[in-house]
């Protein structure tokens, strides 16, 4: 289950992104369904694992089009509640080399709760594998699921973005923790950590009970830390489009692969596999693959399957 924002994606393609304080002139401007919630729970959908969705949309137009736009993925329609907000909005700004640059309204998302989800969906949280959450929402939405599922063995992960400061005895509910290597500097800053190595940093977290820490690092690949030590996963290497929405991508693949009972190396494979697919993409929906679409164009290095 994926508890997260939905967000409208208004995307501006240009040469180059602005400095402060400077106007430059966009090429292509297009309107789609987003938010790292959504992107989520849609790419694990499209990778063949059954998933719920909660989330909280405003009744305006944006609304409207997420709504259709979650039942045509085959989300449940139990989990998209109504809020008194307008719907999200995400304004992204891309250049030729496929860097972005990402502004968030969050609108209802901020009004979804911990309680709202366990109302909304009932006796599937029992059954789920894993509950995904990001910050998208609430610091209180991701940390009530994830107490929650602690108490009852279900495995929790978190995609620890936009950041938001965590308290050190909240960290130990999350069995994973995503972040890419922005995330993880502030989250170690918060933690009293001002300098140090990216190793550094995520042992850091595992002192405070997270489970496994799988930092995305771009093109520089992965870096899972847990009880059994460091290790590095190098990147598939592709021609980058649009980097927005490759840390979704992952995170759906992660999950897909461990709701399937993989090890956690397959499952950073998968990860790894599903965001290099994306970026080769322009737009997020685009980039959230298919099991077939992986294996034609991202085939595994380590010889798993889709």
């Amino acid at each position: 289950m994926v508890a997260g924002s939905y967000n409208a994606g208004l995307t501006v393609y240009g040469d180059r992104l602005p400095v402060a304080g400077e106007t430059v002139l966009g090429r292509r401007f297009e309107v789609g369904p987003g938010g790292k919630g959504a992107n989520q729970a849609i790419g694990i959908a499209r990778l063949g694992v059954d998933v719920a969705f909660a989330t909280k949309i405003g009744d305006d137009t944006f609304g409207n089009q997420a709504r259709a736009t979650l039942l045509s993925e085959g989300l449940p329609p139990h989990g998209i509640m109504a809020g008194s907000g307008p719907t999200g909005v995400a304004v992204i700004l891309v250049d030729t080399s496929g860097n972005n640059a990402i502004s968030v309204v969050p609108g209802a998302n901020l009004e979804l709760t911990s309680s709202d989800v366990i109302r909304a969906l009932g006796d599937e949280l029992e059954e789920c594998s894993y509950i995904v959450c990001q910050l998208e929402c609430s610091l209180e939405l991701a940390l009530g699921l994830a107490d929650w599922a602690h108490k009852r063995g279900i495995g929790v992960v978190l995609n620890p973005a936009p950041f938001r400061p965590i308290d050190r005895g909240d960290l130990r509910l999350f069995d994973v923790l995503t972040p890419n290597e922005v995330e993880l500097a502030s989250l170690a800053r918060h933690l009293g950590i001002e300098k140090g190595s990216i190793e550094t940093q995520a042992l850091a977290l595992l002192d405070c009970g997270v489970g496994t820490v799988v930092a995305t690092l771009g093109p520089k690949g992965v870096l899972r830390a847990s009880t059994d030590g460091l290790e590095s996963f190098s990147a598939y290497p592709v021609e980058a489009l649009d980097t927005t929405g490759a840390g979704d991508a992952f995170t759906a693949g992660l999950v897909t692969a461990l709701a399937q009972g993989t090890s956690m190396d397959e499952a950073i494979d998968a990860g790894c596999r599903a965001g290099a697919f994306c970026v080769t993409r322009r737009g997020v929906i685009d980039g959230l693959a298919t099991p077939e679409e992986l294996e034609t164009a991202v085939p595994s290095r380590l010889g798993f399957g889709a």
